[in-house]
C-alpha cells in the first residue's frame, strides 16, 4: 500500500441557514479503498488536484468518482469530476465511477438520465457478464435513459435497468451500486477493482 494511491472525488452539501459549502465523503468509502490496498487522495476542489498531480512521489494508481448527489453542471463537484475524467483520458488512468460516479461517467460521453422507482435502499439481483451470482444495494433516483458514447452494458437488475458499464476505449468501469455499503466487502468485486487498478504493477 506504501506507493499505491487513487484519486477519490467527494460529494457538496450546502447548508443553507448557515451560507455553508461542505465537501464531504462518507468513511465507509475510505474503508473500502484501504481494503483494496490503496490510499485514498481526496479530492476537494480543483487545488488539491493540482498538488497531488504536481507531487511526482505519488503513484496515481486509478480515479474513483464517488457517489452522492445528482449532476449539477454549475456545481463545484461537477469541475472537479470532469476534470478527473479528462486526466484519466490524457494519462490514461483507470477510473471506476460508483452509483453518481456512474452517472457521471456515463453522462459526460453523451448518455442521460431518466428518472426511476423502486431503486432507494432495496437489495436485487443483478443480470451480468460477472462469472458469479451477485445481490447488490440500490441507493439510487435515476437510472441510465440513453447510454453514452462507446459503453457497453454489463450488468442489468432485475427490471431492467442498467447497473453496470464498461468503456470500450478507455479503462473505465460504472457500478451502479455502492460497494462500500456492505456489513462485509464482497470479495470477487475487490479483485475486480484489484485487477482494474494494477494494484501488482
Amino acid at each position: 500500500m506504501k506507493n499505491n494511491f487513487l484519486l477519490v472525488s467527494m460529494r457538496e452539501d450546502y447548508f443553507y441557514n448557515k451560507k455553508e459549502l461542505r465537501i464531504c465523503i462518507d468513511t465507509k468509502l475510505i474503508d473500502w479503498v484501504l481494503s483494496l490496498g490503496f490510499k485514498p487522495l481526496l479530492i476537494s476542489d480543483l487545488k488539491t488536484l493540482n498538488f497531488f498531480l504536481r507531487q511526482r512521489s505519488l503513484r496515481i494508481n486509478g480515479i474513483i468518482i464517488s457517489g452522492g448527489n445528482d449532476i449539477n453542471k454549475n456545481s463545484l463537484r461537477y469541475k472537479v469530476e470532469k476534470r478527473l475524467t479528462n486526466i484519466s483520458k490524457k494519462k490514461k488512468i483507470p477510473l471506476l465511477g460508483i452509483c453518481h460516479g456512474l452517472q457521471f461517467i456515463n453522462y459526460v460521453e453523451g448518455g442521460s438520465l431518466k428518472k426511476i422507482n423502486n431503486h432507494v435502499r432495496v437489495y436485487h439481483k443483478i443480470k451480468s457478464n460477472f462469472d458469479y451470482p451477485l445481490k447488490v444495494n440500490s441507493f439510487h433516483e435515476y437510472g441510465i435513459k440513453k447510454l453514452g458514447r462507446n459503453f457497453e452494458i454489463i450488468a442489468y437488475s432485475e427490471d431492467n435497468q442498467i447497473e453496470a458499464i464498461k468503456h470500450k476505449k478507455y479503462n473505465w468501469l460504472g457500478w451502479m451500486w455502492h460497494p462500500e455499503r456492505e456489513k462485509k466487502f464482497d470479495k470477487k468485486l475487490i479483485q475486480i477493482a484489484r485487477k482494474m487498478f494494477n494494484l501488482n504493477q
